[in-house]
């Protein structure tokens, strides 16, 4: 279901430490927009829009339009099947090894 590609981009995603502080601040609301998003970082709204972008394009994070507003929250049933699946790969990688 997950590519080694789509794997490489959620891991590359958020081994940037402010994308990871985001997704923690995610994980704690249901749903942000950018401005409450900022209010949270001593970074620039266009900042967190690249930050947010990146993290969307992983699929760690969807959205949704609410007039002029962008809300995010984290997608963490493809997050979980994400890191399953890694683990799932790196088992058997190491079970083979083993065998």
């Amino acid at each position: 279901m997950f590519s080694n590609d789509d794997l490489t981009r959620l891991l590359e995603a958020v081994s940037e430490p402010m994308r990871m502080q985001m997704v923690f601040l995610l994980t704690e609301h249901d749903r942000l927009n950018v401005g409450e998003i900022a209010r949270q970082f001593r970074i620039s709204r266009p900042a967190i829009s690249h930050h947010l972008k990146v993290l969307k394009d992983a699929g760690i994070v969807r959205s949704e339009k609410s007039g002029q507003e962008v809300y995010y929250w984290i997608d963490s049933q493809r997050i979980v099947a994400a890191l399953r699946a890694l683990a799932d790969k790196i088992e058997r990688s190491t079970s083979s090894e083993t065998s």
